[in-house]
This record gives C-alpha cells, structure tokens and sequence, in this order.
C-alpha cells in the first residue's frame, strides 16, 4: 500500500512541530492554572499534563518529553507544590511526547508509573514507535491498566478507558472530582490523533489494519460519557481555542464548564476518522 499525500502531509506536520519543540524547549513555556480546586494544568503549550491533589498524594497525568522536563517541574513548583511529592504517574500511551520524561521523573520523585498493557512493546522490540526513541530513557513500568475499573484516590477516581488507535493501548480517563459542592466528571482523552491511521501507514508500522476501525469505534462509545470538563490532551486537537477558554476560568471550572465541548471535541475526530477511512476505501478501488 501506498502512503497518501495527505496522511504524508499530517505525518511530516507532527513531527517538524515535535522537533521544533525538541530543539528549543522553551518555546513551549506556559503558566500552570487551576482548573478546578485540586486539579492543575502544569502542561505546556504543545502536550497537557494535569496534577491531581488527591487523599493519597499528587497525581499526574503525563509528562511530556525530557527535554521540557524542567518546565513541567517548574510549574508544579508554581502551582504551590514540591515536584518531588508526586507519587504516581499515568501514562496516556507510548509516545515520546507524554512519556519522554518519565525517567527524570521516576528518579526525581521515585514516582511508581503505570502504563497502558497495550503499549508495552513500545518499550522493548518496538520502541521506534516511540517516536524519537534515543530520547526517550528506559523507565521501570510499575503497573498497568484495568479498564473500566475505578482507581480510587479519596476525593478523586480515575477510571482508564481503553481507547485503541492512536497505538494499540492508547487510555483515556474519566475522573470522578469531589468537591465542596458536587461530584463533577473530567473526561482526558488519551490519543486523538490521526496520524499513522491511515492503512498503508499501519501496515508500514508493522500494526495492526483494525486500529483504524477500533479508534472511530472507541469514539463512538466514549463520546456518550456525560463530561463536565474537558481536558485535552493536546489543546490544538480542540476545534476551538481551547487555552482562550480556560483563561476565562477563575479556578473553580465555570468557564470550562461548555456544554456539549466534549462532544465537540470527540465528535470533531469522528468526522475526521470517517473521513481518512473513506479516503483509503476509495484508493483501495
């Protein structure tokens, strides 16, 4: 199978935005912020990353890449708390920009790290999938995945949604937020890009062709999750200016509170992902 141009297109636009911020890291500076009480953006302009006050010490959700490692610290330092108090890391998938940083984590903090089942062979036979493997350090996986199982953190729960496509073991969260006046649901999606979705893209990959219908299919389902609040895992994936949003919010998540934003986004994606599989249906005669 051949590569279309347009899947070429998107592939070489990732990866030339990837590299930009490899090589000069501080172009992706941004201040952290609040988004709810005990839930922090501390990402950076390209990858989300969200710190979680729980009953049962900080949790984050990725770490971007090593090289913008010490933006990352630095705004957990500046959202009020000691980077070195963060006891567990989720990881969304395999790839270098929500990984990378994971070892200079886990031996900063002595973090334990959970890691999507899916993805694992990233880290062994196939870790060219990584994405600019030789910088990312090897990492101790401390657990994996139980999918549709809430982790309970006190005033938090996690529950990891399988959601393949983007890579085989891509996870998704829906985060159950206690605070003084409601329970409120977080949806993260882990892995909404299209890139190396097309077949041909797959099949060069050495993946398998079914990712392409698992990931409309695992949007179709997660799209029906009555969310609050969204947070992205790459702000541009949001149809939207999704930062301008949140600079309206005063902390207590009003502003971020858009009804039917998480349908938007998800729904955005579904409309592409039909769109890529009618395009290889048509090149496939």
């Amino acid at each position: 199978m051949q590569i279309n141009a347009e899947s070429k297109a998107l592939l070489k636009q990732v990866m030339a935005r990837l590299d930009g911020f490899l090589a000069n890291p501080w172009t992706a500076e941004m201040e952290p912020y609040q988004i709810i009480p005990n839930v922090y953006y501390v990402g950076n302009k390209y990858v989300g990353c969200y710190l979680f006050q729980t009953q049962k010490g900080l949790v984050l959700i990725d770490c971007a890449m090593q090289e913008t490692a010490y933006l990352l610290l630095e705004s957990i330092r500046k959202a009020g708390f000691d980077p070195k108090q963060v006891r567990t890391l989720f990881i969304t998938h395999g790839h270098i920009d929500h990984c990378g940083a994971a070892r200079l984590l886990q031996e900063y903090t002595g973090c334990e790290i959970y890691f999507p089942q899916g993805d694992l062979f990233f880290l062994t036979d196939r870790r060219d999938l990584i994405l600019r493997e030789e910088r990312v350090p090897e990492f101790q996986v401390t657990g994996t995945f139980s999918y549709d199982m809430a982790m309970d953190f006190g005033n938090f729960r996690f529950r990891p949604v399988h959601t393949p496509g983007h890579t085989p073991g891509c996870t998704s969260f829906l985060i159950e937020a206690d605070t003084e006046q409601e329970t409120l649901l977080l949806g993260l999606h882990g892995g909404l890009g299209l890139n190396g979705l097309s077949l041909a893209e797959l099949e060069a990959n050495g993946l398998p062709l079914s990712l392409q219908q698992e990931y409309l299919g695992s949007l179709e389902r997660i799209i029906k999750e009555p969310v609050d609040i969204v947070l992205p895992s790459h702000a541009s994936h949001y149809p939207g200016d999704y930062f301008a949003i949140a600079a309206q919010n005063d902390g207590s998540g009003k502003a971020l509170r858009v009804p039917g934003m998480w349908q938007t986004l998800i729904g955005d994606r579904i409309r592409q992902a039909k769109e890529l599989i009618k395009r290889d249906a048509q090149a496939a005669g």
